[in-house]
């Protein structure tokens, strides 16, 4: 990261107080006198418009810390895409669903997390214009923006402000904002070609790039073309986590390490009636090129120390090697951007952009079961049937990957102006798209039972199913279902600035806004996955809703100097959004730059922002399922507080659970601080240190059915089932809402103190979480010129979470979670040029992670794992009850990065650059210790791809 240095000389602002100084009479005083007052005047200092504010000043340092990553600075520390450059930003703190989680519903997406404040509160930014949402949303729940979708081939600079914006940009910029800037006003043509691989394996990558611009005397554009192809990573590829025998040994119960007690399964028939899986055919395990293997499935009781056997089955000895540890994508992308400035003083633009890709990614190979037990016919038994698929079955491991196949394009227009010689005018509009067709293999439940089982579904053919099917045969019981997601907005944006008058200190900056903007999302779900008897599965959540809304927005911003050295900034801003309760959102800042010294910098912020309900949040469509519940209701008007078990007759069974949107949620509102400095120490050497604090409340988040009858028990009787005392109780608004979303049946005693079963509970998100996150920024920048041994620029980064706490629920108090997260990260460079050579070595480090079952417990001799709350043995049938075991507080990590690149000037218009990401290939091949499940490391914070290598020849031409 760099900071933009602070250099206000006494020279500097006298040209300063002259460019501010108002001018409008010199400039109606006819041609000569112009002529003759611009021969005598200073030369201006160029203003320009920073991320954070809408006024253009001359110095690039404000009263927000901005940071700055520059496209060559992405492309020496070596990273391929915009998105792992921004994952390595130490605001960048919080984690993120990773490519390997279970049906992991975002294929192609990659969101970010600034602050710890979750995917959805930063806003993204490209050429200060709002993005388009990605269509499906996050872990089933909520929208956020998609930064994988940014070409790397016409990026100039990318701008992070991590404070609280809402003011200046509106809804999302809770936790900051980045803003990406394209190159405009390109010369000359200059095409790159990077291929490379990692050197365990795998992740063969390519990039080809063309980016150009032409000029004339009023007229520019810029355009760029780029193709990258980034193979998925399988399981398979890294063999110390492709299977269940890979999870560390401290993981699993010894007694089930010792007898082999694995969860894979392969191919399995289970007699129902005798709770034993049948004995494959002779050589049936040995069939499918090392896939399976002849498995004796065994349990241990603990209680009586005794091992059972339950029969043999096809198990897998590398049950995840075609698990996608990284998701493989195939992207293109086309950007033109130009200019016309008119004879009137006029300037008209346009750009268009479109990014087309397909995503991959896989999980488990595509299996087939008899959907629990059926009666068959030939062996007499009530059998239930597994049947894993392997790749040779279905025509290779690519037919059970999933594929993201998306479209997205912008299109935007506008045209600048002046009002006079004192404001500026940018008006434009736009229209952007994103559209996802999610393809997924699944297999015909109808086919594939008349296939294994006959036309009556009662009789298994015993060669179909121990024996390899042809892909032929897979073909015809198998086929690939269909999502379609999409999202659009279309919007208007009008902003003058200028300075209004001279103030006592200096000119009043000023800037307006009035906004307006229409969006609109469809979920469309492949609909024989649908209904009470569908076709086929899903691989992943089925997600329902639709909706569109509009957004009006005006704000204002005022830069007023107080003194030569102090100078204030306000700002406030009205946003409405349809189907939102409530009137609108009124959001305001202040900020406050101190110059003692002309090389010191002092600055400090106040801001409230605030995030309008996710599109899914509001429209999501219900689905529905079923669950049994507790009544707590009916236990608390029974008078059994402290008995509302499902033993005591309080148990609700097969209530139906329908999940959807809730149209009259409220604003998310948040309010966040920063304070800090920024010191240029000597010629080429800057520091700079900011802390800040987030706050968010009402925080929407999913209500369960749990949560829903016990709000219903409390609202209506005012006493909880434990007995003890709700620390918040529910607003009478969040009671109404409870007691609606619970549907009961008719009393059967008339007028008994009992209500009626309950029927039907309608759950959904509400406003009823908080979070606060506060810490410490700190950053150095040097440049050290030599004339020996050629320049060097060094910068480092530093970002400690002083505090992190959050509650799920209004009715709790705040829990400190700061020991959940990565408490620390750092990224630093240097780089040196010289002559025609020039080199990067770049590092960074993510602070560790608790394990998965950090503050656990010790497992006894025997394998027992006591409960973390007191670490006792509690079975009244062990031989160690009563006993206590250590507590381990397991953390892993940190994670630390190194890379390095090198380039070489061939000509004057060719060169070569050579780079190498994670150095010395830290893969945590030490694994969590605790983690028995798949992915067996702590992929919140290390990479398993492993030392990468790539060459660049870069081509320059006109």
């Amino acid at each position: 990261m760099s900071h933009s240095t602070l250099r206000r000389s006494a020279l500097t602002g006298a040209l300063l107080s002259i460019l501010f100084a108002p001018v409008l009479a010199q400039a109606q005083t006819g041609e000569a006198a112009d002529a003759g007052a611009q021969a005598s005047k200073p030369t201006e200092i160029d203003k320009v418009t920073v991320t954070g504010s809408r006024i253009k000043r001359a110095e690039i340092e404000g009263p927000a810390p901005v940071f700055t990553i520059t496209a060559a600075q992405i492309e020496k520390e070596g990273f391929t895409t915009v998105y792992d450059a921004l994952t390595t930003l130490t605001e960048a703190m919080g984690t993120v669903e990773s490519d390997i989680a279970w049906g992991q519903h975002t294929v192609n997406a990659s969101p970010l997390n600034l602050r710890n404040m979750g995917p959805g509160r930063s806003l993204l930014l490209i050429n200060g214009r709002r993005v388009v949402d990605y269509p499906l949303p996050y872990q089933g729940k909520s929208n956020f923006a998609n930064y994988n979708n940014i070409p790397t081939a016409i990026v100039e600079r990318i701008e992070v402000l991590a404070s609280g914006a809402s003011a200046i940009y509106g809804s999302d910029a809770v936790a900051g904002v980045i803003n990406v800037i394209l190159k405009k006003e390109f010369q000359g043509d200059q095409v790159k070609l990077r291929g490379g691989t990692s050197t365990r394996g795998g992740r063969d990558q390519m990039d080809l790039s063309w980016a150009g611009g032409r000029s004339g005397d009023n007229w520019n554009v810029t355009y760029s073309l780029q193709w990258f192809h980034r193979e998925a990573l399988p399981a398979g590829e890294r063999p110390f986590m492709d299977s269940d025998f890979d999870a560390p040994p401290q993981s699993l119960n010894p007694q089930d390490r010792k007898v082999g007690i694995l969860p894979s399964v392969g191919i399995r028939m289970f007699n129902a009636g005798t709770g034993q899986r049948m004995m494959p055919p002779a050589g049936a395990c040995d069939q499918y090129n090392g896939e399976f293997f002849l498995q004796n499935r065994r349990t241990y009781n603990r209680n009586a120390n005794t091992i059972s056997n339950t029969g043999w089955q096809c198990g897998q000895n590398a049950a995840y090697q075609h698990w996608t540890l990284r998701n493989g994508s195939d992207d293109k992308s086309g950007y033109v951007y130009g200019n016309y400035d008119f004879e009137n003083g006029l300037q008209g633009w346009a750009s268009i952009g479109v990014w087309s890709s397909r995503g991959e990614n896989m999980t488990f190979m595509p299996a087939w079961s008899s959907n629990g037990t059926y009666r068959d016919v030939g062996l007499n038994a009530d059998l239930d049937l597994v049947k894993r698929f392997t790749p040779q079955e279905i025509g290779g491991a690519e037919g059970g990957y999933t594929h993201s196949d998306e479209l997205s394009w912008d299109v935007s227009a506008g045209l600048r102006g002046q009002f006079g010689d004192r404001f500026d005018w940018d008006f434009s509009i736009g229209r952007a798209e994103y559209r996802v067709d999610e393809k997924f293999p699944a297999i015909v439940y109808a086919d594939a039972d008349r296939y294994f089982l006959g036309p009556n579904r009662d009789r298994l053919d015993q060669s179909r199913f121990w024996n390899p099917i042809s892909p032929q045969d897979y073909a015809s019981i198998s086929t690939r279902g269909k999502n379609r997601a999409e999202s659009w907005l279309t919007s208007a944006n009008f902003i003058v600035s200028g300075d209004l008058f001279e103030g006592w200190a200096g000119p009043i900056g000023f800037a307006a806004q009035l906004e307006a903007a229409k969006q609109g999302y469809r979920l469309a779900p492949d609909p024989n996955t649908l209904g009470a008897n569908p076709k086929y599965d899903q691989t992943a959540n089925i997600d329902l809703g639709s909706g569109s809304r509009n957004h009006y927005a005006a704000g204002v911003e005022f830069k007023i100097p107080l003194l030569e050295s102090l100078t204030a900034s306000l700002a406030a801003r009205y946003d409405k959004y349809d189907a939102v309760s409530g009137d609108a959102a009124t959001t305001y800042n202040a900020g406050l730059e101190w110059r003692p010294f002309s090389n010191l910098l002092v600055r400090g912020t106040y801001a409230t922002s605030f995030r309008a309900p996710d599109m899914h949040f509001v429209y999501a469509t219900p689905s529905t399922s079923v669950s049994d519940q507790t009544d707590y209701l009916n236990c608390l008007r029974a008078g059994q507080q402290g008995n509302c078990t499902w033993d005591a007759g309080f148990k609700v069974e097969d209530a139906e659970i329908s999940r959807q949107g809730t149209p009259d949620l409220k604003y998310e509102t948040g309010n966040s601080w920063t304070a800090g400095f920024v010191w240029d120490i000597a010629e080429g050497l800057s520091v700079s240190t900011d802390y800040w604090r987030i706050e968010l409340e009402d925080e929407i988040d999913d209500v369960g059915a749990n949560d829903v009858l016990l709000d219903e028990a409390y609202c209506l009787t005012g006493k909880t089932p434990s007995g003890e005392p709700r620390v918040s109780a529910p607003s009478g608004d969040r009671c109404k809402l409870q007691i609606g979303r619970v549907t009961r049946a008719a009393d059967p005693d008339g007028a008994g103190p009992l209500l009626g079963q309950v029927t039907e509970i309608r759950t959904g998100p509400i406003n009823r979480a908080a979070r606060n996150v506060e810490g410490v920024d700190a950053s150095l920048k040097y440049r050290l010129p030599t004339q020996r041994w050629g320049d060097f620029t060094f910068g480092l980064n530093y970002t400690n979470l002083l505090k992190l706490e959050t509650r799920t629920d209004s009715s709790e108090e705040m829990q400190d979670k700061r020991n959940d997260e990565p408490r620390s990260k750092f990224r630093g460079s240097v780089n040196w040029q010289r002559d025609k050579w020039n080199a990067t070595v770049y590092a960074d480090r993510v602070g560790s992670v608790p394990s998965v079952r950090f503050n656990g417990c010790l497992p006894f001799a025997d394998g027992y794992v006591p409960s973390s709350d007191n670490c006792l043995d509690n079975d009244a049938a062990s031989p160690t009850f009563g006993q206590s075991t250590k507590k381990y507080y397991g953390r892993v990590g940190p994670a630390i990065t190194w890379n390095v690149s090198a380039g070489y000037q061939l000509t004057e218009k060719a060169r070569v650059n050579v780079y190498v990401s994670n150095l010395f290939d830290r893969v945590n091949e030490d694994k969590d210790p605790y983690k028995k499940d798949f992915a067996f490391i702590a992929d919140r914070i290390f990479s398993p791809v492993g030392r990468e290598f790539a060459i660049e020849y870069v081509l320059d031409f006109n």
